[in-house]
């Protein structure tokens, strides 16, 4: 953020609870502060989007029913809410949509979305938040930079972007025996780079799906596929699987 390198769609994952709340309001400060570092924390902008009620920080959530709410996010209120994000926003440079409880978005919901993250309006940011990536679709999860509620978006090692789009040049080439040799040569990876490697492909991917960078020549399916490979790994290591296990189902599964 400090650098103005903000994506147009953001994957807030944690535990529902005022930890999340804070690091969506957290996150939308930064997309509407105005400072040169964002956020500044103390212009109007990052005052008000803290405090929650900003104009241009308009949140989505699940809406009640008989004073019961319903259990899902429904298709009319995404379809309301992209209609909203096609008009410019009143006082920031941009609008923001914390969509609370993205993971109870039904499908048709999700689809409606979709839709939105493919071409956004240039002013227009959404925030997913969610307790676990598994229940948004696939193609929604690709377009979205992962974020972890318990801080901003993880900080990359030195080099880390250089290696994931090495990885994606040569899974582009498409022979195995590199692949191979690639995964393997990386096996003696620490567990923190290995899940910082994982979530840099995935970044990179999501950036190539949404015209960001230039596709070496994966395709979209692949590229899908990729981003799902990735969530694998991290799945992986979550559940204390060995960075050497991990690069051996990347050097298998990468071209599969």
């Amino acid at each position: 953020m400090a650098e103005k390198r903000s994506s147009h769609a953001y994957m807030l994952l944690g535990p529902e609870g005022p930890e999340r709340d804070r690091a969506a309001r957290e996150l939308a400060a930064s997309l509407v502060c105005g400072a040169a570092k964002p956020p500044c924390g103390v212009c109007r902008d990052c005052r008000k989007a803290l405090e929650g009620i900003h104009p241009d920080v308009i949140l989505v959530e699940r809406e009640r029913r008989d004073k019961e709410l319903r259990r899902e996010i429904l298709i009319g209120q995404i379809r309301a809410m992209t209609a909203d994000a096609q008009l410019a926003p009143n006082e920031a440079a941009r609008k923001v949509y914390i969509i609370a409880q993205a993971d109870r978005m039904n499908q048709q919901a999700q689809n409606a979305l979709l839709k939105a993250l493919e071409d956004p309006p240039g002013h227009a940011c959404f925030i997913l938040c969610a307790m676990s990536a598994d229940a948004l679709l696939p193609t929604v999860r690709s377009r979205c930079v992962r974020v972890s509620a318990r801080g901003a978006a993880q900080e990359r090692p030195e080099g880390m972007a250089e290696l994931a789009a090495a990885y994606l040049e040569t899974a582009a080439g498409g022979d195995a025996a590199e692949v191979a040799l690639f995964c393997m040569s990386r096996a003696g990876m620490s567990r923190e780079d290995t899940e910082s490697f994982a979530g840099t492909v995935r970044d990179a991917v999501c950036d190539i799906l949404c015209g960001r960078a230039r596709d070496p020549g994966l395709g979209r399916d692949r590229l899908f596929r990729l981003a799902e490979l990735m969530e694998k790994a991290e799945d992986y290591l979550r559940h204390n699987v060995a960075p050497k296990q991990i690069f051996g189902v990347l050097a298998v599964e990468t071209l599969r």
